[in-house]
């Protein structure tokens, strides 16, 4: 039998690193269990710091798959995939070009602008399944207008399946904690995002890194602040604080659910700490932020600051409170949630081997 064919196109920008993440957790995943019966292929932007590094077959564009529609689509017809994830990424000629080649095509979305693409009207018939990466109260519901468009056309209904969240064993759990030299809920954890996101001309890795400072001398926890792949001057040179450059997904999840609180951006890892059910204060860093921060912390067990290394550092120490925290702990037993990870992996594999193998 020949080898499956799985296509990742996520979304390759040099500032953003979630959806190549998340892609290549499932490409692991998925090759742990079909190593020899799996074909896996990347497209990606070669400017990103993460493309060369990449450990599968990558076709490296000097721009991102939107902006190189011909390349891409002369890849799918010459590949053949079985199945292309276009992660927040994808034009409908790209989309055409999977189906005409006899591929499912799968389009995942993490926000409303992102899951209204997928309900263009170019879209129709050319997506076979569109997962939203978003637990449902951190999303708008559908418009009218949508809801009409999927009652009257051919397109995928968009489905919520919850944050993007890897449970790591409790080897990894432990290898983790003895490689960092570290005690389960006896540290915190800090990660401005990729690492190169900048305001006011301010790195908000540095901020993050300053407030962490305060609050170790201030709480005597220890802590462990990941720069990110994008952050592009040296490390601190300090005993104060962990610091390291970048985890692989896996260590980072690892670390996150065994901190005491974590100190995030926005994005992504703000809600694998919730899945993770780990305390946390975070900042919005980007303009699409915003809104999904104040939609966590009504589920207050997320808690906003701003970006200032004063605000920071007291929330921190604020939620470290023993009344706080324990509010915190309990209200994580009320809150429901789901992972999409699993939903995913499972999706995938029916698609590729009709869960059969």
């Amino acid at each position: 039998m020949s080898n499956k064919r799985l296509l990742f196109i996520p979304v390759s920008s040099p500032q953003g690193i979630g959806e190549y993440m998340r892609s290549l957790q499932l490409a692991h995943t998925l090759t742990s269990e079909y190593d020899k019966q799996l074909d896996i292929h990347f497209i990606l932007n070669k400017h990103t710091a993460y493309a060369k590094s990449c450990p599968f077959p990558t076709l490296l564009l000097n721009q991102s798959a939107t902006k190189e529609n011909t390349r891409v689509c002369q890849f799918i017809e010459q590949y053949k995939p079985d199945v292309v994830l276009f992660d927040c990424a994808g034009r409908a000629e790209q989309m055409k070009a999977a189906r005409n080649v006899g591929a499912k095509v799968v389009f995942i979305s993490q926000h409303a602008k992102k899951r209204a693409k997928g309900l263009k009207l170019n879209r129709a018939g050319l997506i076979d399944t569109h997962w939203v990466v978003q637990p449902d109260y951190c999303i708008d519901p559908l418009s009218w207008y949508e809801k009409l468009k999927l009652n009257m056309l051919p397109l995928a209904y968009p489905e919520n399946v919850g944050p993007f969240t890897v449970f790591a064993s409790e080897q990894q759990k432990s290898d983790v904690l003895t490689r960092y030299n570290l005690q389960e809920k006896e540290f915190f954890i800090v990660n401005a995002g990729s690492g190169g996101h900048t305001i006011n001309g301010q790195s908000c890795a540095d901020i993050y890194y300053k407030a962490a400072l305060i609050i170790a001398k201030k709480t005597g926890i220890k802590g462990v602040v990941v720069f990110g792949p994008n952050y592009t001057s040296p490390l601190p040179d300090t005993d104060e604080l962990t610091c390291l450059a970048s985890l692989q997904g896996e260590e980072f999840l690892a670390l996150l659910s065994q901190a005491k609180v974590a100190l995030l951006s926005a994005g992504d890892t703000l809600l694998q700490a919730i899945a993770l059910q780990t305390p946390a204060i975070a900042c919005a860093i980007s303009k699409d932020q915003g809104e999904r921060l104040t939609r966590c912390t009504r589920t207050e067990v997320v808690y906003q600051a701003q970006l200032n290394i004063v605000d920071i550092s007291e929330k921190v120490q604020t939620l470290l409170t023993e009344s706080r925290y324990k509010y915190i702990i309990d209200k994580y037993s009320t809150l429901e949630t789901i992972h999409s990870f699993d939903i995913i992996t499972q999706g995938l594999k029916n698609m590729l081997f009709d869960n059969t193998h």
